[in-house]
């Protein structure tokens, strides 16, 4: 298994990049929506406001977005490694946010969103793969011993990360709305007395990612894609898509400053 995941490595499965690149760019358009609205204050988009939009539309698109981001641990040669480098560039999200809010008050932060979930998240599932599947493939030789562990393996993800969706939505209404606690942070809660930018919470969000990890794991154990035709108008449509998707990482970690530093000087000269 691990031979096939370092051969299949460099191979782009591109109605994953797709998936997530359209994620990705709904999730930048809706930033620019809102920073417009509630940052900069300007009287547009009011149908963000709306229950159809940011409870049902909003979480559909990052329970997308952190399911495709579970499907990929499939294709990865080191989650350890990935998570790693995804908490590097977390981290620089909040100081160069941070940065920005001190220049003017009036932009946000980003103590934890996406970014910060998927961190984690991808941490988390290397751990548990390491328990379940990488130390039982060093106590066995046997392939039909491995099968059965793949198997225990993908059942607790389903179950366990199913139980973390139902968990997260329970205890997401009792949290304080703002708080200096950092547990309560990660879980959902803003910061007292900063404005925070796409506050996001760690539950029901990590059991999305792990449910993910299993669609990889079952639907792409081959490691091949499904879609296998580089033909067509909707291949060819889809490339700048997939071209995000294949850059995920660094669009999400650039994409809010460059956003808020442009409607800043826009603002200073008096376009908005």
């Amino acid at each position: 298994m691990e031979k096939e995941r370092v051969r299949n490595k460099k191979t782009r499965i591109p109605e994953i990049d797709f998936l997530r690149g359209a994620a990705l760019l709904l999730m930048v358009w809706h930033h620019v929506m809102y920073d417009v609205r509630y940052i900069f204050h300007v009287n547009a988009f009011a149908f963000q406001d709306s229950y159809w939009f940011y409870v049902i539309g909003r979480s559909v698109v990052i329970a997308l977005f952190l399911i495709v981001s579970g499907i990929s641990t499939r294709f990865s040669a080191n989650n350890l490694m990935r998570g790693r480098r995804m908490v590097i560039f977390s981290a620089f999200a909040t100081v160069l946010t941070t940065v920005l809010y001190l220049i003017d008050s009036q932009m946000g932060i980003i103590f934890f969103n996406v970014i910060h979930v998927i961190a984690l998240s991808t941490l988390f599932y290397a751990v548990i793969e390491h328990l379940l599947i990488v130390r039982h493939r060093k106590s066995t030789n046997g392939s039909v011993d491995m099968e059965k562990q793949r198997a225990k393996f993908i059942g607790f993800l389903i179950t366990f990360g199913t139980l973390v969706v139902v968990i997260g939505h329970v205890i997401l209404p009792i949290l304080p709305d703002e708080t200096r606690n950092p547990l309560f942070i990660i879980l959902g809660s803003s910061v007292t007395g900063v404005s925070s930018l796409d506050q996001m919470p760690f539950l029901p969000h990590f059991g999305y990612y792990l449910l993910g990890a299993a669609i990889g794991q079952t639907l792409y154990e081959s490691g091949e894609p499904l879609w296998k035709s580089e033909k067509g108008w909707f291949f060819s449509f889809g490339r700048p898509i997939r071209f995000m998707g294949r850059n995920a990482l660094l669009v999400y970690v650039l994409h809010q400053p460059i956003i808020l530093a442009i409607l800043w000087a826009l603002s200073k000269i008096g376009l908005i």
